[in-house]
Parts: structure tokens; C-alpha cells; sequence
């Protein structure tokens, strides 16, 4: 019983973070991940791997899907609408496998001089650092330059 209501709250957590998201909702509606901590200037993040995100047999987790994950956790740090990645310098320290049941991450945003926010993301199972990233975000109007060239 008493696991039946933790599940219920931390569903409940994360919709009541989800409320204060203010960039990058449809990815997070639409993806496996959850919001466990949100606060200026950082979020902490979770994806829990599964079958469909392999690559091989052997249930490894495709690298495409731990960066899409720890990309939308360097968003949520910075949290403001139309702020798209511009750069990224990433380290994937280790494979991902389904049974390894979630990955946890970290990500911490500051801005700089320019107005683009630099942000650092960590990624980890069960302790073990797996993921390293670098990101650079900045906010754009929401006018694609594409659009604007026809």
C-alpha cells in the first residue's frame, strides 16, 4: 500500500514541476523523462531506458537518446521559452543497458556576458558518473532564419 502511494506522489511531483517548466514541454509530455528537482538556474532529471531505445541485442541504450535525455535537462536548468542549443561538448563515459533502470541527471546553467547561458550536465547510474556534457544555450526570437531567406 505504502508503495503504491510513493509512486502516486512522486507522479504528482513531477507534474507539479512540470507546471513550472516554461520551455521544452511537448518533449517532455511526449519522452520518458521526469523532473525531479527544478530551480533556478538547475534541474535534475531522470529517463528510464527502455526496449525500444536499444540498438543491438544485448539491450544497450542508443547514445542518441542518453543526449536527447541530458539536453532536455540543460533546458529545463535554463527554463526560459525560445532558448534553443547552440553547442554541445559531450562525454559518454560508459554504456547504457535497460537493466540498468534509470539515469539521473544534473544539469547547472549560469549566463555569461553575452547572454548565452553555459551549462554543465552530469549524467548517472546508480552512483556511477556515465555521461559528461558541456552546453551552450541561447534564447532566439522564435523566427526561423530559414523562413526568413524565401
Amino acid at each position: 500500500m505504502s508503495e503504491v502511494l510513493e509512486e502516486n506522489k512522486i507522479e504528482k511531483d513531477d507534474l507539479t514541476l512540470a507546471s513550472e517548466l516554461n520551455s521544452h514541454k511537448n518533449i517532455h509530455a511526449n519522452h520518458s523523462y521526469k523532473l525531479l528537482e527544478l530551480s533556478e538556474g538547475y534541474a535534475r532529471t531522470s529517463i528510464n531506458s527502455q526496449k525500444s531505445e536499444t540498438v543491438d541485442k544485448e539491450n544497450i541504450v542508443y547514445d542518441g537518446s542518453i543526449f536527447s535525455a541530458a539536453n532536455f535537462c540543460a533546458m529545463a536548468a535554463v527554463n526560459e521559452e525560445h532558448t534553443f542549443l547552440i553547442s554541445a561538448n559531450i562525454d559518454f563515459l560508459n554504456q547504457v543497458n535497460t537493466e540498468d533502470e534509470e539515469v539521473i541527471f544534473e544539469a547547472r546553467a549560469k549566463s555569461n556576458i553575452s547572454g548565452k547561458k553555459q551549462i554543465e550536465v552530469q549524467g548517472k547510474v546508480n552512483g556511477i558518473t556515465i555521461f559528461l556534457g558541456n552546453f551552450v544555450a541561447m534564447k532566439l526570437d522564435n523566427k526561423s532564419l530559414i523562413k526568413s531567406t524565401k
